[in-house]
């Protein structure tokens, strides 16, 4: 029996352009320059074309790179294939072209490689009008902030220190006037349409994303989900239900490839629930997963719960988060096995978090606790930061944030980590580190130049799976010095809103 041994090659090749109706490009072996190669045209993924890598390139016989008479050139057929979609590949080679300068500008932002092209990103966006359910689930947050908030003046608003004294004071104070209010029709007309007010602007989407998205171009909307999609395919990553590219050996693109849908699916598989989570805004853009809007920020949300029922190594863990969002964490958390997840918010964000929660999870028990009162035990508690002192009761088995300690600034940070080694052994921060200065109120937080400070040692630290630019730490937090420092300073972060 005889056996042939496959040639070694050392290819090079790259896509000079994909735009326009056309692709071109050029691919070499440096061990036989006197080879040429048949190049495989792919949109999403699938071949569309074929075209002989054998045209004379001036550009390549300068470089020296053989009697450079490598180029392609391929019009695209008749049909719908996006730029971001077009890759190509040597025939019968595990070789795919690399990008040139061309490609499309929202690609360079991505964590993962488009060296195998986008997949038919659907972006879209949701629809639905308050109904009955929206006004019921109002009328009880009324009541919940006539009996937790209102009359407390100032504490309503709250602040937060930094950007968000400032975003609370101006944007949600007609979000105030409906939870004051008896009108529960017109409060759940606006947390309804919370996504296209000022209101969510920080938190999830708000009035600028929204309108910019309505006045995108179909190319400008799939850039606009393309970080999503991206996020999708690093959870996939790390998850483990998808291999994690390496440019080392060559193994570029191949999840970023794989469509939304197929993502959502194999993770889905390997966490037992569903991701795509339930209606309830009018007005946020995303991705389409069947009747559903999948938003980064339900993303970042899964991600971070998985993250702390991880870290927290207790297997159905009580969880904390300061600075909530709209509550995506908790109810991940929760479905994921959380036994409770408590939330300290601004008090404003407290009450859209209340409505989101009602709406998306109605069998999770939600509820406004006052912070000097100990946890019923069951489903999510609301808790206002304005009301945290050192009688706050806070059990849990980890504390997490992400993407909200450096807005709040230094003084309502330290207030918080003088504190929070009484609520929890452990503090997993998601967070950015730009330390830049935010208007006349001082320069963002840098969560790991503080906490050492309050007797705080860093477990770990690495760069997020899904979120370019943040840094994850767990930090683990000596109970007993952080009551001592407490009890030291007397900090009362109740004087920092």
């Amino acid at each position: 029996m005889f056996f042939t041994r496959r040639r070694r090659r050392e290819l090079f090749g790259y896509i000079d352009q994909r735009s326009g109706g056309r692709v071109s490009g050029w691919v070499y072996d440096r061990l036989r320059p006197s080879d040429r190669f048949e190049v495989e045209i792919c949109s999403a993924g699938a071949v569309i074309g074929r075209a002989r890598a054998e045209r004379p390139r001036d550009d390549l016989a300068r470089a020296g790179f053989g009697d450079g008479r490598y180029g392609f050139h391929f019009d695209l057929p008749d049909g719908d294939f996006p730029d971001e979609t077009l890759a190509a590949r040597v025939r019968g080679e595990d070789f795919w072209l690399l990008e040139g300068a061309s490609r499309p500008s929202f690609a360079e932002e991505l964590i993962n490689s488009t060296r195998r092209g986008l997949p038919r990103l659907e972006p879209t966006l949701s629809l639905r009008q308050a109904d009955a359910r929206d006004s019921e689930i109002a009328a009880e947050l009324q009541s919940a902030w006539r009996l937790h908030v209102h009359g407390r003046g100032a504490q309503r608003l709250g602040g937060g220190g930094a950007m968000w004294t400032d975003i609370v004071s101006r944007r949600h104070r007609p979000l105030l006037g409906l939870l004051d209010g008896g009108d529960p029709r017109a409060l759940a007309q606006c947390l309804v349409g919370v996504q296209k007010s000022a209101a969510a602007t920080g938190i999830e989407q708000g009035e600028e994303a929204y309108r910019d998205f309505l006045a995108a171009s179909p190319q400008g909307r799939r850039a606009a989900v393309a970080p999503f999609h991206d996020m999708l395919a690093s959870l996939a990553q790390y998850l483990g239900v998808a291999r994690v590219e390496c440019a080392e050996q060559d193994y570029e693109g191949e999840t970023l490839v794989a469509t939304s849908q197929r993502l959502v699916a194999e993770i889905e598989a390997a966490l037992g629930f569903s991701i795509a989570p339930p209606a309830v805004f009018d007005g946020l853009y995303g991705i389409e997963i069947g009747e559903s809007v999948l938003h980064g920020r339900d993303i970042q949300a899964l991600y971070l719960a998985l993250r702390a029922m991880e870290a927290s190594g207790v297997a159905r863990p009580k969880i904390c988060e300061i600075g909530g969002g709209f509550g995506k964490a908790a109810r991940y958390a929760l479905l994921a096995g959380a036994r409770h997840y408590t939330i300290v918010d601004l008090p404003t964000v407290a009450a859209v978090q209340f409505f989101a929660l009602r709406r998306a999870a109605p069998e999770i028990p939600v509820q406004f606790r006052d912070p000097s009162e100990p946890s019923r035990g069951a489903g999510v508690d609301l808790v206002l930061a304005p009301e945290i002192d050192d009688a706050a009761v806070v059990d849990s088995d980890i504390i997490v944030n992400c993407d909200s300690f450096p807005e709040m600034g230094d003084a309502v940070c330290r207030g918080y980590f003088a504190r929070i080694g009484r609520w929890a052994p452990l503090l997993l921060s998601v967070n950015q580190e730009a330390h830049r200065q935010v208007g006349s109120s001082g320069r963002q937080s840098v969560v790991g130049a503080l906490l050492p400070d309050y007797g705080f040692t860093r477990g770990y630290r690495f760069r997020s799976w899904i979120r370019r630019g943040y840094a994850e730490e767990l930090w683990r937090a000596p109970e007993r010095r952080a009551q001592a420092r407490a009890k030291a300073e007397s900090i009362d972060i109740s004087e920092t809103f």
